[in-house]
C-alpha cells in the first residue's frame, strides 16, 4: 500500500481493541476542526494511545513533548509498536523523525526570571509610541523609570507579561522568536523542516512560561509557512486557577477541556483497579508539642514588642486616628442607602457612644469618635487590628477608652501579622535611611514561617507547618498503617511510601533528625510494627537496605541491573546499609520489578522519582507523607497505585494520607495539615463514606460525617474533643467490599454534579434562635385566642340566629384574628417540621439573587432539596438545580457553603427572623422575662459585592423566607454588631459543597 507523502502516520496501524471511553473520544473530537485538542484522563487510562490515534487520523508528521524521560520512553515504545518501520520513531532533537518525541527539558530560552519580559517591554514601547513619543524618548522614559522607581516599573512589566500570557497563541512568529535563545530556535527550525503539523503535549501542566512560550512559537512558525498545525494537550489533571500564570498558559494555547474521562469511569470500566482513600491522623511528640509551644509564645512577644513603643504605637494610632476631612467636603449619606441597612443598628448594647456635651474634654473625646468611625469605614479589618493591638499594649490610651468593649481584646495572629506588613511598607521601606529596619522586620517574619516582600506579608512555611507536616509522628504512622496493611494482605502486600524529600533542610530547629526519605526509611526498618517487612531506599542520591536484609535483597539488586552491588555502613543509621554502584534511572525502573516480584515489601522515595511517570502495576498501597496539596500533584501520585495487576486481578488500592494535628489540649490555634488534608481531597474522586453507592469528589471520599465532625471538634477546641475518633486504622472496610461497591462493569451515565449538602438532626429547626420558640408559642396562642373568639361568638349568637347581622359580624372577627396566628403556626411548622422547604426557599433566594446579579445564567429550573435519613437519628438534604452547568451548580453551591459557615469579615451580614411573631407573642415573651437571641448570616461575597445586589437579596429573603434586615458592616459602631455575629449559631449544621459522579 502507498503512503501518502504529506501524511505519513495514516498509514500506522493499531490492531487492538480500544476502551470505550477511547472509542467514545475518538468519535467526539475532529482533528481537522483547526481548535486544540485539551483531554483530561487519569494515569493508566491510555493517554498514549489515544493521543497516538488522533495524530494517526490528523496523518501529519508530529512531535511528542512529554515532561521526563521516563515518560518520553513510552511514547517511543508505544509510537514504534504501530509504525511500519522503528526508523519513523526518533527520540533526538538533532534528527526528527514522523514522529519525535522530547522532553520538555530540551528545549531553553532566554535566562530570565520572566521570559516575557522582552516582549511585555516591546509592548509597554508600543503604547507610549502611540502616545505620541519618539522611539528614543520612549526608550529614554522607560529606562529612567526602571532606575528612579524599579516597583513601578516591575508592576508595568508584570502587568503587560500577564496579559501577553493570556494571548500567547495569537503573536507573530517573529516576535516570538526573538525571544528564545539560539538552542530553542535552532530546534524549531529543524522540526518546521521536517514537516512537522502535529503537536503533542503530554502531562500539559507543566507548561510552564518558558516551555509554553517555545511552544507558542513552534506554532507561529508553522502557521508561517502555511501549515494548520493540530495541537493535543494530555493531561491527568487541570491547573488550578489560583496558579494565573499556569492557568494563562492553559486557556491561550489548549482553551477549554474538550473531554475528561473521570476516574470511576475507568474503574467501571474494569481498566483500573477499584480504591479508597484513608487518613489516618497521628499527633506530634511531645518534643515537637513542647517546641512549638514556646515558638508560638517566642512569636507573639517579638511581634507585639514592635507596637507597644515608638514608631510602632504611633502607626497604631495613625491608622485609628486619621486627619479628618473640612466638615463641607465630607461625603453625606448616600441617597440610595436603604431603611433597612447599616442605619438599622438599633439603640442599646449596641449604639455608639452618646453624643458629649460641649466641653473640652468631651469635644475631644468626640473628635476620637469621628476619627475612628473614619478609620473603620475606610478600612474596617485594618481598623479591628490595630484597635486590638492598641487595647493589648497600650490599654490605658485615651483611644482605648473610646473604642467599645468588643474592640478591646487581644490581636489574632493574622490580624498581627497583616500590622506588620502594613506598618513595614508604609513606614519603613519608602525611608532609605531604615534598611537595617527593613531587614531586622524581614529577618524576624522569615524565623517564623512569613515571607516580607514590596507586596507585603505573604505567608510561607512556618514552624508550626513544618513541624507537623514533618512529624516523627507521621513516619510512625506510617509503620502502623503498614503493619494494617500486611494484617490483611499478608504477602500479597506492595507498598509505596513517598515523601517530599531526601533529608529536610530545616531551618527552625523544631525538627527531631532531619526528615524525609532517609529518616522514614530508618524508622520503617527498626520499628516493632514493621518488623520482618524488606524494603528498599530509593532516592535521586543514595540506596539503602536494611542490614537485616542484605543476604538476600544484594543478590537480587545485582541481577536486576547486571551489576556486582556492593555496600557500606550507614554513619547516621547503624541499621541500614548504602548500596554502591547503583543509584539513578536504572534503580527507579529496577524498584518497580522488586516489588511485583515479591522480592521487597516496600519502597521508600520522594515524590520526584516517584509521583509521576513511575509504573509499576504490583502497587496496591499507598502511604502519601508530602507536603504537596495541589490538584496535579495529588492525582498523579496516586495514580501509583490505580493500575491492573495482572498476578493478582481482584486487586483493590489503599491511598493513605498521613496527617498530624495538634491535641485539643494545646494552646496553639493553627492545623495546618489538616488545613492540608481537606486540599488534597479537593479534586479526587472517591466512594462515600456515609454512602458508598455514590462516588463523590472532596474529603468525604476519605471521612464520614463522623470522623469530619470529629476532626472539626478538634480543630474548634470543642469541649470533649479527642483525637482518637481520628484513627484510621481501624475504619477501613475490608478490599472486598470496596471492589464490590464500585461495581465494576456495570452500566454507568457518565455525568458529573455539583450539589451543597447539609447532614442535619431529624426535626431540628433550619433556624438556631428563639424565634421558632416565640412561633410555636404564638401558635399556642393563636390556638388559645381562637377558643375564646368561638367561646364569645358562641354566647353572643345563642340569641340569634345563623346568617343574621350579628352572627356575620362574629364570623368576620373570628377569620381576622385568626389569620396571623394561622401565618405563625404555617411558619413555625416549616421551620421545626418542613426544614426541606425552608431549605429550598433559602437556595431559590441564593439562586436568584446570583442570577440577578450575573454570576450565574438563568436556566428552566429552580433548586430542588434531596432529603434521605441517616444512623443516628439524623438526615442529609442535598440542594441542587437539575438543568444548571456544572460550574453555575459550583458557585451556588459555593454561596450556600458560605451563607450557612461561620462568619468572618463579610461586608454584608443578614439578621434573620428579624421581628417576627405577633405582637401579643413579643409582648409575652418580654412580659416572661425572656430576651431574643439574634441570628445572623453572611451574605455570599458573589451577592454581596455590590451594594444593590444585597439589598436585593434581603428584599428576596424577606419575601420567600421570613422577615430579616440587611446589616453593612463598614464603621466602628458595627464592631459588636460584628462580634454578635461570629457568636450567632446561625444554621443547626453548615453545608458543604459536594461534586457527585454517575
Amino acid at each position: 500500500m502507498s503512503t501518502d507523502p504529506q501524511r505519513p502516520l495514516s498509514a500506522w496501524r493499531f490492531d487492538g481493541t480500544l476502551r470505550a471511553y477511547q472509542a467514545d473520544a475518538l468519535d467526539r473530537v475532529d482533528v481537522d476542526a483547526g481548535e486544540p485538542l485539551h483531554l483530561v484522563a487519569p494515569p493508566g487510562a491510555g493517554k498514549t494511545l489515544l493521543g497516538l490515534l488522533l495524530a494517526m487520523r490528523r496523518g501529519g508528521r508530529a512531535v511528542v513533548f512529554a515532561p521526563t524521560t521516563a515518560i518520553r520512553a513510552q511514547w517511543v515504545s508505544a509510537a514504534r509498536g504501530l509504525a511500519p518501520d522503528s526508523a519513523a520513531v526518533s527520540d533526538d532533537p538533532e534528527t526528527p523523525a514522523v514522529l519525535t518525541a522530547l522532553t520538555y527539558q530540551a528545549i531553553s530560552v532566554v535566562d530570565s526570571a520572566d521570559p516575557f519580559a522582552g516582549l511585555a517591554r516591546r509592548r509597554w514601547l508600543d503604547e507610549l509610541e502611540a502616545d505620541a513619543r519618539t522611539p528614543d524618548g520612549a526608550a529614554r522614559w522607560l529606562d529612567a523609570l526602571a532606575s528612579s522607581n524599579p516597583p513601578a516599573h516591575r508592576r508595568g512589566i508584570r502587568s503587560r507579561s500577564r496579559a501577553l500570557r493570556r494571548s500567547l497563541a495569537r503573536h507573530d512568529a517573529e516576535a516570538l522568536m526573538a525571544s528564545l535563545h539560539p538552542h530553542a530556535r535552532e530546534l524549531i527550525d529543524r522540526l518546521v523542516d521536517a514537516g512537522v503539523e502535529t503537536v503533542i503535549l503530554d502531562e500539559c501542566h507543566h507548561l510552564l512560561d518558558h516551555w509554553a512560550l517555545v511552544v507558542a512559537a513552534l506554532l507561529a512558525r508553522l502557521r508561517a509557512a502555511g501549515r494548520a498545525p493540530l495541537v493535543i494537550g494530555l493531561t491527568a489533571t487541570l491547573p488550578s486557577p489560583d496558579d494565573a500564570d499556569e492557568y494563562d498558559n492553559y486557556v491561550s494555547l489548549l482553551g477549554d477541556v474538550d473531554l475528561e474521562v473521570p476516574v470511576p469511569a475507568v474503574v467501571r470500566e474494569g481498566d483500573l483497579a477499584p480504591y479508597r482513600d484513608l487518613v489516618h491522623v497521628v499527633a506530634p511528640t511531645a518534643e515537637e508539642q513542647a517546641f512549638l509551644g514556646a515558638h508560638a509564645e517566642a512569636l507573639q512577644v517579638a511581634l507585639h514588642t514592635t507596637f507597644s513603643v515608638g514608631e510602632g504605637r504611633d502607626f497604631l494610632l495613625r491608622a485609628l486616628q486619621p486627619p479628618e476631612a473640612p466638615a463641607a467636603t465630607l461625603d453625606p449619606p448616600s441617597a440610595g442607602t436603604p431603611a433597612h441597612t447599616a442605619a438599622e443598628t438599633p439603640s442599646g448594647p449596641l449604639a455608639p457612644p452618646p453624643a458629649a456635651a460641649p466641653d473640652d474634654s468631651d469635644a475631644e473625646a468626640a473628635a476620637i469618635d469621628r476619627r475612628l468611625a473614619l478609620a473603620f469605614a475606610a478600612d474596617f479589618a485594618g481598623a479591628e487590628a490595630a484597635a486590638a493591638m492598641l487595647a493589648l499594649t497600650a490599654p490605658g490610651h485615651p483611644v482605648v477608652a473610646r473604642m467599645p468593649a468588643v474592640a478591646r481584646r487581644a490581636p489574632s495572629t493574622d490580624e498581627t501579622v497583616r500590622l506588620i506588613g502594613r506598618y513595614a511598607l508604609e513606614h519603613v521601606l519608602p525611608d532609605p535611611s531604615r534598611e537595617p529596619d527593613w531587614q531586622r522586620l524581614k529577618r524576624l517574619l522569615a524565623d517564623f514561617g512569613y515571607a516580607l516582600t514590596d507586596r507585603g506579608v505573604r505567608r510561607s512555611r512556618d514552624a508550626i507547618d513544618t513541624v507537623l507536616s514533618s512529624s516523627l509522628a507521621k513516619d510512625r504512622g506510617a509503620c502502623d498503617v503498614l503493619a494494617r496493611e500486611r494484617a490483611e494482605l499478608g504477602t500479597r502486600l506492595r507498598a509505596l511510601v513517598v515523601t517530599d524529600f531526601v533529608t529536610h533542610g530545616n531551618t527552625h530547629g523544631g525538627l527531631l533528625g532531619s526528615a524525609g526519605a532517609v529518616r522514614t526509611f530508618s524508622v520503617v526498618i527498626t520499628d516493632a510494627a514493621t518488623q520482618g517487612l524488606r524494603a528498599v531506599l530509593v532516592t535521586s542520591s543514595t540506596v539503602r537496605i536494611a542490614a537485616v536484609d542484605a543476604d538476600v535483597l544484594l543478590p537480587v539488586l545485582s541481577a536486576e541491573l547486571g551489576v556486582e552491588a556492593t555496600t557500606a555502613p550507614c554513619d547516621d543509621d547503624p541499621a541500614a546499609l548504602e548500596v554502591r554502584g547503583i543509584a539513578g534511572a536504572g534503580i527507579v525502573r529496577a524498584a518497580a520489578r522488586l516489588l511485583a516480584s515479591g522480592a521487597v515489601d516496600v519502597v521508600v522515595g520522594t515524590r520526584g522519582l516517584f509521583g509521576e511517570g513511575w509504573d509499576c502495576p504490583a502497587v496496591n498501597t499507598l502511604i502519601d507523607l508530602t507536603a504537596v496539596a495541589t490538584a496535579s500533584a495529588t492525582q498523579q501520585l496516586r495514580g501509583r497505585t490505580l493500575r491492573l495487576d495482572p498476578a493478582w486481578p481482584e486487586k483493590v488500592a489503599h491511598n493513605w494520607t498521613i496527617t498530624a494535628m495538634l491535641p485539643p489540649s494545646s494552646s496553639l490555634q493553627a492545623q495546618p495539615d489538616a488545613a492540608r488534608l481537606t486540599r488534597k481531597h479537593a479534586r479526587l474522586w472517591g466512594l462515600d463514606v456515609d454512602r458508598p453507592t455514590e462516588v463523590v469528589r472532596g474529603i468525604g471520599a476519605a471521612l464520614g460525617a463522623e470522623r469530619r465532625g470529629a476532626l472539626d471538634a478538634v480543630r474548634e477546641k470543642t469541649v470533649g474533643a479527642s483525637l482518637a475518633p481520628l484513627s484510621g486504622l481501624d475504619a477501613v472496610p475490608p478490599r472486598a467490599q470496596t471492589r464490590a461497591e464500585w461495581r465494576v462493569g456495570t452500566p454507568y451515565v457518565d455525568r458529573e454534579e455539583a450539589a451543597s449538602v447539609i447532614e442535619r438532626p431529624r426535626g431540628a429547626p433550619t433556624f438556631s434562635t428563639s424565634v421558632v420558640a416565640a412561633r410555636a408559642l404564638g401558635s399556642s396562642l393563636g390556638a388559645a385566642v381562637a377558643l375564646v373568639v368561638l367561646g364569645l361568638g358562641a354566647a353572643v349568637l345563642l340569641p340569634h340566629p345563623v346568617g343574621s347581622p350579628v352572627a356575620a359580624l362574629v364570623a368576620l372577627c373570628g377569620a381576622v384574628a385568626a389569620v396571623p396566628f394561622g401565618r405563625a403556626c404555617v411558619r413555625t411548622r416549616r421551620q421545626v417540621n418542613d426544614a426541606p422547604e425552608t431549605l429550598r426557599r433559602i437556595a431559590g433566594v441564593v439562586w436568584d439573587a446570583l442570577v440577578a446579579a450575573g454570576r450565574v445564567a438563568p436556566v428552566p429550573d429552580r433548586p430542588i432539596v434531596e432529603t434521605e435519613p441517616l444512623e443516628g437519628a439524623r438526615v442529609r438534604a442535598r440542594i441542587r438545580v437539575p438543568s444548571a452547568p456544572v460550574p453555575a451548580q459550583r458557585t451556588l453551591a459555593a454561596a450556600l457553603e458560605e451563607l450557612t459557615a461561620p462568619i468572618r469579615s463579610p461586608r454584608f451580614v443578614l439578621e434573620i427572623d428579624r421581628g417576627a411573631g405577633p405582637f401579643l407573642v413579643r409582648a409575652v415573651l418580654g412580659r416572661a422575662g425572656r430576651g431574643r437571641a439574634r441570628t445572623f448570616v453572611a451574605v455570599p461575597a458573589e451577592i454581596g459585592r455590590r451594594r444593590d445586589d444585597a439589598v436585593r437579596f434581603a428584599a428576596l429573603w424577606r419575601t420567600q423566607v421570613g422577615p430579616a434586615a440587611l446589616r453593612e458592616v463598614s464603621g466602628v459602631e458595627h464592631l459588636a454588631l460584628m462580634s454578635e455575629a461570629r457568636r450567632s449559631g446561625g444554621f443547626s449544621e453548615a453545608a458543604r459543597s459536594v461534586m457527585r459522579w454517575d
